[in-house]
């Protein structure tokens, strides 16, 4: 039996290194399919093919901004959140960079939709103007809690019932 089970063992192993080896070197959770989101205002403004390069190039260099931004926040919040113990640091001015950055990053957001929307033919213009609205007005709608009501719009602070 032990002889039987042996080799069976051992091949099963064997198998599982090759998997292992095979993860870590194609890494294939990291090989992200493009987001169908990039290609929403292309379609939706029908771009030219000019247009839709020209796009391209300006979300590529938005997209690296965005990322050096959101990594600094993320270091900013670990000095933050990691200064309960120390006292040298001063949390107060962690978050006056963290509102900083966040400030800076909504005005790359601007500039980038500001620079698409310079692609834009004249007849495009309206169409883009029109989504752009929808988007922010997409953005005030919130899922309710627990299927409770959401939170009054006075933003007074009410008692629990």
């Amino acid at each position: 039996m032990k002889t039987k089970l042996l080799p069976i063992l051992l091949g099963l192993l064997l198998i599982m290194n090759g998997v292992l080896i095979y993860l870590l070197i194609k890494k294939p959770h990291e090989n992200r399919r493009p987001n169908p989101n990039r290609s929403f205002l292309t379609e939706q403004l029908q771009f030219s093919d000019n247009q839709k390069e020209q796009f391209r190039s300006l979300d590529k260099i938005h997209r690296i901004f965005m990322q050096e931004i959101d990594k600094e926040i993320r270091q900013e919040k670990e000095v933050l959140f990691s200064s309960y113990s120390d006292k040298n640091i001063n949390p107060e001015n962690n978050i006056t960079k963290i509102g900083t950055l966040e400030a800076k990053k909504e005005a790359e957001i601007h500039r980038f939709f500001s620079a698409v929307r310079k692609l834009c033919k004249e007849n495009q213009v309206d169409m883009f103007d029109e989504i752009i609205k929808q988007a922010l007005k997409g953005g005030e709608r919130r899922q309710p809690n627990d299927r409770r009501m959401p939170p009054p719009r006075d933003r007074k602070v009410h008692p629990p019932r």
